[in-house]
């Protein structure tokens, strides 16, 4: 285009050919007008150039001298006043595991919780209570105390077996079952004679199934079981005897848990004598666990409801309890 317009120019101041007779004067005008008219066109260009070429490298200048603008700080957005905050959730708190004590021993079931025990001895009299007693053999918070129940008969009646169980000892060695707390070496030592073996009552220990050990003392010799056979509570065991020196035939019958830690203390003189140990594993009353039967007195001082239960149902009958404190 530029190339285009200065030859335009050219062509426009370019005068017409000379015509004949004026060839001196016009050839010099044309001449001149040849020579003078491009030239000024070519200063023309020339000039221009030099300014376009001095303003391009001022505004290089400029350019190169001008500080760059300094970008705007990006504006922080504010939350519009109409816009719901989202509200932060709270951490989940780690549950903190809490440390438990280890289980401790086995304790043994109490009275109330113990079924399927039958009497020994079929309307057998109590002849002495579980408790303290003048009689008694241990002693529990400094009395003299009977560590089981002591109930006859006649001699000779069928002792029965007062609970389902396992026969662990039935003769004159059992004083390994009879829950003493203590070295016995001395006290079997001390009976293996056969002479004073004899005055050893024949004791019959059962362990009833149910964390506890039922004892039958002072059998006669002739047990009707041998260790290690079981039985079904009111089969016959034994028979009512007196061995051991007692003063008549009855039956000592006592309960009692290896599991208890409660101890009942010996008298000193037979550990003297007969070289036993101090204490014995506790016993609980018997007649907390045998059938209820109103006219056995101390059990209607120990079973009340069963007492009351007992006097409802029988509205016109009058107590006839009885109990005796000998052996």
């Amino acid at each position: 285009m530029l190339q285009e317009g200065l030859m335009g120019s050219l062509h426009y101041f370019s005068p017409e050919p000379p015509k004949s007779g004026a060839h001196r004067r016009d050839s010099r005008g044309s001449r001149w007008a040849r020579i003078a008219v491009p030239g000024m066109v070519m200063a023309i260009v020339a000039v221009a150039a030099i300014v376009a070429l001095v303003a391009g490298s001022v505004l290089v200048s400029k350019a190169a001298i001008a500080p760059s603008p300094t970008p705007s700080p990006t504006p922080t957005p504010t939350a519009s006043s109409s816009a719901v905050a989202t509200p932060t959730p709270s951490p989940t708190p780690t549950a903190i595991p809490v440390p438990t004590a280890p289980p401790g021993p086995p304790t043994p079931a109490p009275p109330s919780q113990l079924s399927g025990y039958v009497w020994p001895l079929v309307n057998a009299r109590v002849t002495l209570p579980f408790g303290p007693s003048s009689y008694g053999d241990f002693m529990v918070n400094g009395q003299l105390f009977h560590d089981g129940v002591d109930m006859a008969t006649k001699c000779g009646d069928n002792v029965m077996a007062a609970h389902d169980g396992v026969v662990l000892t039935a003769g004159r060695d059992y004083a390994d079952f009879m829950g003493w707390l203590g070295d016995l070496t001395l006290y079997k030592n001390h009976f293996a004679r056969l002479a004073l073996k004899e005055d050893l009552p024949v004791v019959i220990v059962i362990d009833d199934g149910d964390g506890y050990r039922s004892i039958y003392a002072h059998e006669r010799s002739d047990v009707k079981v041998k260790v290690g056979q079981h039985v079904k509570a009111g089969q016959v065991i034994g028979y009512e005897g007196a061995t051991g020196n007692a003063t008549g035939c009855h039956v000592h019958f006592g309960l009692y848990s290896p599991l208890e830690t409660a101890t009942f203390a010996n008298l000193p003189i037979y550990m003297k004598v007969d070289h036993l140990p101090a204490t014995e594993t506790a016993r609980i009353d018997p007649l907390l666990v045998l059938p209820y039967r109103n006219d056995v007195t101390e059990m209607q001082t120990l079973r009340p409801a069963d007492a009351a239960a007992w006097a409802a149902a029988h509205p016109s009958a009058s107590p006839a309890a009885h109990s005796s404190a000998s052996h």
